[in-house]
């Protein structure tokens, strides 16, 4: 049977091994089998199991060895091997030294192609050729003699002996001159005469070191007897044994690791016949089989019948007769338990006494592939949240656009003189608009609390101002319906806090509107109760009671989910069902507690705890003083401004809002970012009001061309009016050269306070 000549190559780089392989693909050796190899360790167990190798191609830099020790290994583990070392560029050098220390020659990667690959092999495996042609040479027995005359202390030797011992030959020399020329072999004579005068015959094995400071392992064997001439002599020879004792050790040191591999590898590693007869075993194979040695050595059934199912189990030994060799061939076997584990066979032929068998490592791979299930699970579910926000996103955009225009004809219809039936009825399209708006933002939050995006500040803030807020905005609603709304305060409480004061409005917005909303008689109470301090950390519960409805006591629970409302027989309560849902989400996600108590037909008390840090500036002037209010333009005030707007509503919406409260405002209109670009390279404005998503160019990229031109214009303050809710939390408009945002539908008051703030700069 014609064997296929192998090369193995152990390249960690993808690439230079793909390389390599291509090459050797377009030489003579383009029939051989490359066995390529990532690693130092798996190189090495494929050298010591090919006793055929054509060549081994070894970087010397490798995952888990670099540098010569890499090539000292390899040497180690294959003394017979041809070895070629692949070097960068920068370590020729390196490649050099390689060879001094027995690789039979080097390549550098990057500079050869697959002539020079070509003829280094043929080079290289000549070159070996000839070396195991010495090297059996050498393993012939070459014997030195001597023999040594007592009387005249006359040593006379053989060529052999004098080579042996790395000496000048010299056919006769006395004792006296080794004194001199080579004092280490006048204490091998004395040894070995010694025992010989002594036994009358010696016979051992010694090590020497010799002049050159080499040292050799010798066979020695010395009789005492008489010369021709009747003298007494010592007759002796000597065989330089080291390559044998060197290979013996060898075999040892091989040993020693093969034992520690099959014993202490991770891997389950066995022998076994086709049959099904296992030879031997390691006690990763136990583990895996989950079955001690003596019961899988005595097994009465196939050894085979654990690979499953059968069809791979066929596949696995046809191939592995065909090819005698099976690398990384899937396998999934099921243990004495009954567990199925997925692994990773890799085996080879074997010639063993009960007839024809093999070795197979198998790695077990089943919690790599399931971590592998699990990523791929994650990468999944993040692409299906990416793609619900941006689809969340681009409803917000849509929604908001036309609610610009709704909200903002109805702000400007309400500043004018109605009738009072028209004016109930704008009421009625600006509040609707607002429930709607409301939903959108629901649906926004509870989006981004739901993705993790949601970010909390830790700033001071007033305590008795928010409570002042909470009180004037939600006491006109309580009114309208004749509901007493009243706040409770406990007065140890600190009033300078720190903690995120927006998210904590938000929530008492929300429980307190809820409260108001289903309360139809009597009161809403809101109490506040510090329930423990330490050091300058307060806790604090805070509680909203009504006299409602109620709420039934197996229904308090899924109040705080998505979508979750409580419907009534007689009437039916606007909401999405979110905003308990986002309480729920806002306080957890700051460590907080949220609760409900309720009793249908007498009401409910909604309570949250919050832990906050008291600020230790309280005293400070600067903690106490207010926030100055922002002075607005006069109404007389002239000032230009470039509206970048390309829907026609929101233009229309925009540019009365502007004139009712600045008359002289001169205002340019443009419907694109390109537009925008030329309007502001030929005429000076105090400010731009540029919408984000518009067709030709959009808000980002005419903002980023703007902040190109030569100065003033460069400098001119933009003002990004969007209707996509995270642009703040993305914060693309400050990257884009924007200076700040209002969020359509916008707050004209905003928009008048940040138009303010802006043009006074510019003038």
């Amino acid at each position: 049977m014609v064997t296929t000549q192998k090369v193995l190559l152990i390249e960690d780089n993808p690439g230079d091994a793909a390389l390599v392989q291509i090459y050797l693909a377009d030489t003579e050796f383009q029939g051989c089998e490359v066995i390529h190899k990532e690693s130092l360790e798996a190189g090495l167990a494929i050298a010591r199991e090919e006793e055929n190798l054509l060549a081994i191609l070894l970087d010397l830099k490798l995952p888990d060895s670099s540098g010569l020790p890499t090539l000292e290994k390899v040497v180690d583990a294959a003394p017979n091997s041809n070895v070629i070392v692949l070097t960068g560029t920068s370590d020729r050098e390196l490649g050099l030294t390689a060879v001094r220390m027995g690789a039979q020659d080097y390549l550098v990667k990057g500079s050869f192609d697959a002539g020079i690959l070509s003829k280094t092999l043929r080079f290289s495996i000549e070159r070996n050729r000839v070396l195991k042609r010495l090297e059996e040479t050498q393993v012939l027995a070459k014997i030195g003699s001597w023999e040594y005359d007592l009387q005249h202390k006359r040593l006379t030797a053989s060529r052999e002996f004098f080579r042996i011992f790395n000496l000048p030959f010299r056919n006769t020399q006395t004792l006296d001159e080794l004194q001199t020329s080579a004092p280490f072999l006048l204490d091998f004579f004395q040894q070995i005469h010694g025992s010989t005068s002594v036994a009358g015959e010696c016979i051992t094995e010694l090590d020497l070191t010799l002049a050159d400071g080499r040292k050799v392992h010798l066979f020695v064997r010395c009789t005492a007897g008489r010369s021709d001439g009747g003298a007494e002599v010592y007759l002796g020879m000597v065989q330089d044994v080291s390559e044998r004792h060197q290979a013996q050790q060898e075999i040892l040191r091989n040993q020693k690791r093969y034992k520690e591999i099959f014993s202490q590898s991770h891997d389950a590693i066995f022998i076994a016949t086709f049959k099904g007869q296992l030879i031997d075993l390691n006690a990763a194979t136990e583990k895996l089989l989950h079955s001690d040695r003596e019961k899988l050595l005595a097994l009465e059934v196939p050894f085979h019948n654990c690979f499953q199912p059968s069809v791979s189990r066929d596949a696995f030994f046809e191939e592995l007769r065909q090819k005698g060799a099976v690398r990384n061939f899937e396998l999934r076997v099921e243990n004495s338990l009954g567990q199925i584990r997925e692994c990773l066979a890799s085996a080879s032929l074997l010639s063993i006494e009960e007839g024809k068998g093999y070795t197979c490592i198998l790695h077990d791979v089943t919690e790599r592939r399931q971590v592998e299930k699990l990523r791929k699970a994650r990468e999944m579910a993040e692409q299906s949240a990416r793609m619900k926000e941006q689809f969340l996103a681009s409803v917000s955009h849509e929604m908001r656009t036309p609610m610009n225009a709704i909200l903002g004809m109805s702000n400007i219809l309400l500043q004018m003189d109605l009738p009072e039936e028209q004016k109930d009825m704008v009421q009625s399209i600006r509040h609707s608009s607002g429930i709607l708006l409301g939903i959108v933002n629901d649906i926004l939050q509870i989006s981004s609390l739901q993705n993790g995006k949601m970010e909390f500040n830790n700033e001071p803030f007033d305590l008795n101002a928010t409570l002042d807020g909470l009180h004037s905005v939600m006491y006109y609603k309580a009114s309208e319906k004749d509901i007493v709304l009243t706040i409770h305060r406990d007065d140890s409480i600190a009033n300078r806090l720190i903690g995120d004061q927006l998210r904590l409005n938000q929530v008492l917005f929300n429980l307190v509107g809820n409260a108001v909303k289903f309360t139809d008689r009597g009161a809403v109470d809101v109490f506040v109760k510090q329930l423990a301090r330490d050091g300058n950390k307060v806790k604090l519960r805070f509680e909203v009671r009504d006299t409602g409805i109620g709420i039934p006591k197996e229904k308090i629970n899924a109040v705080f989910d998505t979508f979750t409302r409580i419907r009534t027989k007689d009437r039916i309560y606007e909401g999405t069902g979110l905003g308990l849902a986002i309480c729920k989400s806002l306080v957890e996600k700051q460590g907080g507690q949220i609760g409900a108590d309720s009793e249908p037909g007498k009401g409910s008390t909604f309570w949250f705890e919050l832990e906050f840090e008291m600020d230790a500036a309280a005293d400070s002037p600067s903690a106490t003083a207010e926030t100055p209010e922002i002075e607005l333009l006069p109404e007389d005030a002239t000032f230009r401004v470039l509206l970048v707007e390309d829907h026609k509503l929101n233009q229309v919406v925009a540019k009365k809002t502007l004139l009712r409260k600045w008359p002289n405002v001169q205002i340019q209109l443009a419907e694109n970012g390109r537009e925008a670009l030329n309007k502001i390279s030929e005429e000076d404005f105090d400010i731009v009001l540029m919408d984000v998503q518009m067709p030709v160019m959009d808000g980002f990229e005419a903002t980023v061309n703007i902040r190109k031109l030569p100065p003033p214009k460069s400098e001119t303050p933009i003002l990004a009016m969007t209707a996509h809710a995270h642009v703040s939390r993305d914060d693309k408009f400050s990257q884009a050269g924007m200076n700040d945002f209002v969020i359509k539908p916008f707050d004209p008051e905003t928009l008048f306070e940040k138009i303010s703030v802006y043009v006074r700069k510019t003038q």
